[in-house]
């Protein structure tokens, strides 16, 4: 008789469970791992919006006044300049003669 015909069943028993175990127990976690791999995404944080740059008010050089706002034309060339001027902005004719 062979070897095997002489044991036992708890022999038989004993020796299957020894070899099956660690097949049964990689199988379990190989499933495992493919079942909770594709679950876990990594979180990322909320981003905040990009702050938008507030416009500045453009500098004013100087103040607007009353002056400012009233022209008179250049005798010369025509050319509107304010009335405080002593010359035309553009051809830098006197306004003073007129």
């Amino acid at each position: 008789m062979s070897e095997i015909g002489s044991l036992g069943v708890t022999e038989v028993v004993i020796i299957s469970c020894g070899c099956l175990v660690p097949i049964v127990l990689a199988v379990v976690v190989v499933i495992a791992l493919l079942l909770f791999a594709g679950r876990r995404k990594p979180k990322t944080p909320p981003q905040k919006p990009a702050a938008t740059p507030k416009a500045e008010p453009a500098p004013r050089s100087k103040p607007v006044t009353v002056s400012d706002l009233a022209t008179r034309s250049c005798s010369s060339c025509g050319a509107d300049n304010p009335v405080d001027n002593a010359f035309c902005e553009y051809c830098g004719a006197s306004l003073a003669d007129e």
